[in-house]
């Protein structure tokens, strides 16, 4: 059910940021179960493997590249579902109660230094990704593109510097936290 602009305030920024963090937690939510799923499926390669051994007495070929794989896609899209689920641990040395407009400043620009450290180790991960992609880079036994694996990684960046500038823009425009 859409809601109509005048419960933003009246602000169709604040709309527009609204439907567009709404977007990005359900992106998140379907990248963290399909990641979720992908570790199941390592898990069990993993079993299998070993089965196969005990009963075969040799090792399941390919079982480490697509261990490897599906470990790669897991980690990749849990750290987006991370920055939208506000999934993070704080410390508090000073308490919020003493400086209140100081921690207000501080949790305002968290997300914003979030989103440049996640746009700046994208730009280095792509600068890789593309050599590995030149060179024509494959996995061990079953020659899985390289490429593949550094599109979790890429694709998992780029969707986390999106929440945590959506979350930026949310928190300067309404002061909410979550």
């Amino acid at each position: 059910m859409t809601q109509p602009t005048e419960n933003f305030g009246g602000s169709r920024l604040y709309a527009a940021v609204h439907r567009t963090d709404r977007f990005m937690n359900r992106l998140t939510d379907v990248l963290a179960f399909v990641g979720m799923a992908a570790l199941i499926g390592a898990i069990a390669i993993v079993v299998v493997d070993i089965i196969w051994r005990r009963i075969g007495g040799q090792s399941m070929v390919g079982a480490v590249d697509l261990t490897q794989f599906c470990v790669m896609a897991a980690a990749s899209w849990a750290i987006p579902y991370a920055f939208s689920a506000h999934a993070h641990v704080t410390v508090d040395l000073v308490g919020k109660n003493h400086l209140r407009f100081l921690f207000r400043i501080i949790d305002t620009l968290i997300p914003l230094l979030c989103a440049g450290l996640m746009a700046f180790l994208f730009y280095l991960s792509w600068g890789r990704a593309m050599e590995q992609w030149s060179y024509g880079d494959v996995s061990q036994n079953l020659e899985i593109p390289m490429i593949l694996f550094w599109g979790f990684l890429l694709s998992g960046m780029a969707i986390s510097t999106v929440v945590c500038l959506v979350h930026f823009l949310k928190m300067l425009l309404t002061n909410e936290n979550n």
